[in-house]
Formats: C-alpha cells, structure tokens, sequence
C-alpha cells in the first residue's frame, strides 16, 4: 500500500532528523550519500545528524532550517511511504499547506524540552481543517530529558489538551516517546524507556488504513497518452473501486467509455482500489477527457459544479470580494471569482470574527463562496480527496481550503 505521511510541528523540533532517521533505518540512502554528508557536515564543523539527508542546498546546511518543502520516499516491511517534511516557520505555512494536502497520516513532532509552542498550535488548525483524521504525536528529543516518563506525561497533557480544543479524541490518540537523534521508538524499541509498551513509530504507521474503498468511485486524471495507436489515461483512484468493464464518465469533459484494461507498472488489474496509481484503456465514444477531469460510474457519476462554499485559510497578505485567482483541485486548475465572504474566522481558534466582511488578511481563516469555470469538487466530509483545494496567485500559493457545500444551496 503507498501512504502520504506529513510530519508537522514547531521549529526544530526535530521533524527533519526524523524523517532522515526513517530513511536511514529503513536502508533508504545509499552509503556514498552517508559518506558526502559527513563530509559536508564536517566542512561546516557541525555534528552528523539525520536531518541532513533531507537538506536539498548547502546554504539549507549553513542556516540550520528547512526552507521548502521536502518529499521522498522509502519502505518498510509493509508498505511504501511518501515522507513529506514541511517548515515550522510562521512565514513557510504556505508550503505545509501544499504538503498536507493529500496526507493520509500526520506524525504531530513535539519537542520533550520545550513541549506546545505557537506553531503547534497553528498547525493542528490546519490539519483539522485540512481533515487529516489520523494523527500521531511523537514526543521528541527524550534522550534530552534523560528519558523520564514523568516529562513524557507532562508534555503528553499539554498535546492532549490541544488536540481535544480541535475536536481530536486524545484519549484515542497514539502518544510515542521517542529521540529521533539517538533512534529510540523509531525503528527499534528504546532500552532506556522501558516503561513505555506501546508501538514505535514505523508500527504505528505500518498499522494506517486508508479510506474510501466504500464510497463512490471517483478517479483523477493526471495524463493522457497514447503508445501505439492505443490511448491510455494515466491518474489515481482517490476513492471506490473500478473494475475492469465498468461504464465511466469523465466531467467536466463529458466523456463516456468502458474500461478495457487496467495497467499498472510491470503488469494489469481486474479491479483497482483507492490510493492505487493505474493507467486505464477506455473504448471511448468521446475522446475530450483530459488532465483536471475526475471520472466516475455512469451510475453515480461525478457533478461537475460552477460553485461551491469553501473554508479556507489566507497565506497571502489580502483577499477581497469580486478578486478572481487560480484555484486547484486535484488536478484541475480553474479560474476562480470570490463571490462572497461569509465570515472571516481566527485561525487559531476557529472562532467567527465577523460576518460579510469585504476582505480577509495574512493567516485570517473564512468561509467563501467562489464561483468558478466548471470543475468537480466534492463535499470534504463525503470525499476528502476531491474536498480539498489550493488557491493560486501570481503563481504562488496564497491559500488553501475544504469544500463545504457544493450544491449551490448555500
């Protein structure tokens, strides 16, 4: 199974070391890449820690922070990850936005020392809002206070107390501790921490199940090729199930064909389930389905939509009524028109600051109703897949958001 993992949490915290602590206990990086960031490390007189592997640039190195967004991949007994890191920097939100946008599971990284900070708390907003629903907490940097449970359970009390303010059930919570620096309760089990009988980490995220397989399918196309004569539409299943011979539909193009093979690298599937990556051969009566297009069953088709009411949270410095800008779902980018604000919310706290305001600012949270060129979107609690979306200006993120409504009821 392929899980998207984000990891979120104040700066230095340690979500780099981490991730780069996975990468190298599950035989992920090569050893002359061992050798070159020893290297580098040493260079810069700086002591060896995992975090590097993720440092794309030298000066990344030299100021000691992520300053974008990192994914990469590996894989454990059971299944294969995409690992995304994002900054803890008030200023980066925007590219954590873009990384937790198609999460299946987010390791929340706390510091043992320093326990809840500001973007702590920022960031469990966003991945609320963002309908993250499986969270886990690594508490970090144990090794720091000696490995004593009695800090783990203080710290584990103020994660907890956030995490209910957000509507997480904490009791049903996984708490980890762990040192990602020393590589206790990642891979392999502490010995000095004893006292806690619960999973590491790459159990827990072994044990993460990924939703959807009940509901309708809707399939998202990334590309369209064709390889001897042959058209082929290359994209992911985000939620349901197709089989081979299914009647599908393609909106907002309007395409209609059966499937009749289902290719995968190396091979072909009767049937493909969400999460699955799959190229699909479709005898067409129509051959306008193209890239942003989500197909679906003739019987429960996707509704293509001109509409729709979002929440949504402000990363760039203004946004006004009647402002149009890029909006993108899945793989659709459409223009969009904010039609109306409805209310502006804090977007620490979730609550309502004002009603019908004319514009929102910088980090402000509101809930919008954007008019758009025809696109599929779906209700975020019916289809979190296809309920989330990126706005775009300029060519840069300045927000993101969930679908809320997309009946024009609203």
């Amino acid at each position: 199974m392929n899980v998207n993992v984000v990891l979120v949490g104040h700066v230095d915290h340690g979500k780099s070391t981490l991730i780069g602590r996975l990468l190298y206990d599950s035989e992920s990086i090569k050893d002359e890449r061992v050798e070159e960031i020893q290297k580098l490390a040493e260079e810069y007189k700086r002591r060896f820690e995992f975090a590097y592997f993720l440092d794309s640039f030298e000066d990344e190195l030299k100021e000691e922070r992520t300053i974008d967004t990192v994914s990469l991949m590996f894989k454990s007994k059971r299944n294969y990850y995409t690992i995304t890191d994002v900054p803890g920097h008030k200023e980066f939100i925007k590219n954590m936005l873009t990384g937790a946008s198609h999460a299946d599971v987010a390791v929340l990284v706390v510091s043992a020392e320093e326990g809840v900070q500001e973007q702590t708390r920022r960031h469990m907003f966003l991945l609320k809002m963002l309908g993250i629903k499986q969270v886990f907490v690594a508490v970090n940097k144990m090794d720091a206070v000696e490995y004593k449970k009695d800090r783990f359970e203080t710290v584990k009390s103020q994660i907890s107390e956030l995490l209910n303010s957000f509507g997480y059930a904490a009791k049903k919570m996984l708490f980890i501790p762990a040192s990602a620096m020393e590589g206790d309760n990642i891979y392999r089990r502490s010995e000095g921490m004893e006292w806690y009988e619960g999973p590491t980490l790459i159990e827990a995220l072994d044990g993460v199940t990924q939703e959807g397989r009940e509901k309708p399918p809707r399939f998202v196309v990334q590309d369209v090729y064709e390889v001897n004569g042959e058209k082929t539409i290359a994209g992911r299943v985000e939620s349901g199930m197709l089989r081979r011979g299914d009647e599908m539909v393609f909106e907002p193009s309007g395409a209609e064909g059966e499937i009749e093979e289902i290719k995968v690298f190396g091979g072909e599937l009767e049937e493909a389930r969400a999460g699955d990556s799959i190229g699909v051969i479709i005898n067409f009566n129509d051959e306008g389905v193209r890239r942003g297009d989500v197909g679906g069953l003739i019987g429960n088709p996707p509704k293509p939509t001109k509409e729709f009411l979002g929440e949504a949270v402000l990363l760039g410095k203004e946004l006004k009524r009647g402002e149009t800008l890029e909006l993108r779902c899945g793989t659709a980018k459409v223009r969009s028109e904010i039609r109306e604000i409805k209310e502006k919310i804090d977007s620490e706290t979730g609550a309502v600051i004002e009603s019908n305001p004319e514009g929102i600012n910088e980090h402000d949270a509101a809930t919008i109703v954007f008019a758009t060129e025809p696109l599929v979107v779906e209700k975020f609690v019916d289809i979190p897949e296809l309920g989330r979306f990126v706005l775009v200006k300029n060519g840069r993120n300045i927000g993101a958001g969930v679908v809320l409504d997309a009946t024009s009821s609203f």
